[in-house]
């Protein structure tokens, strides 16, 4: 590959960073208004339109074979329905912050996730280092005072969220023969309409002020979250996973809780603790060695 084509790749995966890291911080802002699955519902509507009119203006070849929709079926469910449920009532309870470090640890449930499929363990040093960073998962969840309400509710819903995207993870590794745009806008199409009866629970419940939902600054971070977060965000992060490989390219994710953080910090203007920080130092040294660990023994992660 050309050094103009990995300068292209890595500037656009960085992109796409900056995007996921501030996704946090907009979340909070839309749930105070849109209930959380409502939200996801709409965040994806707008992403699934999207990813769907790209793939009508560029592919001629559209239909996926009945394996491949299987698998994208049970992806839309694990890393849309699921996920972003966990994650959006989490980001509702706790802090952008908080939640961007916790997210960190899905390297971590998917090495355990791949060795239960494949009834086969990885070595001691790799679970020790998954213990270090649930370690710091721990000290975080733990610096406000452990009740199961407030942060610490949503620091466990989030870390739901981080399983899921590990059996996402799964599936989503089968379908790396097939077409990349096809399938992402099969599994975005099927995560919304398994996030659709939810939402129509939650709205029924809840009763919100459907008038709220139309203030600019909420329908501009929804937009931000659909289009560059989801829609185009997928695609521009597929391009640079498949040009400069995962591995590297999985490096970037490290950076995504140092955007939130400063997001945090500056739009929202919640100032971490210092427990947050040594939190997230313990559970970055134990994702990130774990990492390297796990290239060695060639585990995806």
């Amino acid at each position: 590959m050309s050094t103009k084509n990995d300068v292209r790749s890595i500037t656009l995966g960085l992109l796409v960073i900056f995007f996921w890291g501030i996704s946090f911080v907009a979340i909070k802002i839309v749930v105070s208004v849109i209930p959380p699955i409502t939200m996801a519902t709409l965040r994806f509507a707008i992403s699934w339109f999207i990813l769907w009119l790209f793939s009508r203006l560029t592919l001629k070849e559209r239909k996926l074979p009945k394996k491949a929709k299987w698998l994208s079926i049970l992806a839309g469910i694990w890393g849309i329905t699921i996920y972003f449920m966990f994650e959006n009532f989490g980001v509702s309870f706790t802090t952008p912050s908080q939640t961007s470090i916790l997210i960190a640890t899905v390297p971590i449930f998917t090495i355990i996730i791949a060795d239960i499929s494949r009834k086969k363990s990885s070595s001691f040093m790799l679970y020790f280092m998954s213990f270090v960073s649930l370690a710091g998962v721990s000290v975080i969840i733990v610096s406000n005072g452990f009740e199961l309400k407030g942060d610490a509710l949503g620091d466990l819903l989030v870390l739901g969220a981080a399983i899921s995207w590990g059996m996402y993870t799964l599936y989503i590794n089968k379908l790396f023969n097939y077409d990349n745009l096809l399938t992402t806008v099969e599994m975005t199409k099927w995560g919304l309409i398994f996030l659709i009866p939810f939402s129509i629970i939650e709205l029924s419940i809840e009763r919100p002020d459907i008038t709220t939902f139309f203030r600019i600054d909420v329908i501009l971070w929804l937009i931000f979250l659909g289009a560059l977060c989801s829609g185009f965000g997928y695609l521009i992060w597929n391009y640079a996973v498949r040009s400069l490989g995962s591995r590297t390219s999985s490096s970037f994710i490290y950076l995504i809780p140092v955007v939130s953080v400063l997001a945090d910090t500056m739009i929202l203007k919640n100032i971490p603790s210092i427990w947050i920080y040594i939190g997230g130092v313990i559970t970055m040294i134990g994702v990130i060695l774990g990492e390297k660990i796990g290239k060695k023994e060639e585990v995806i992660i």
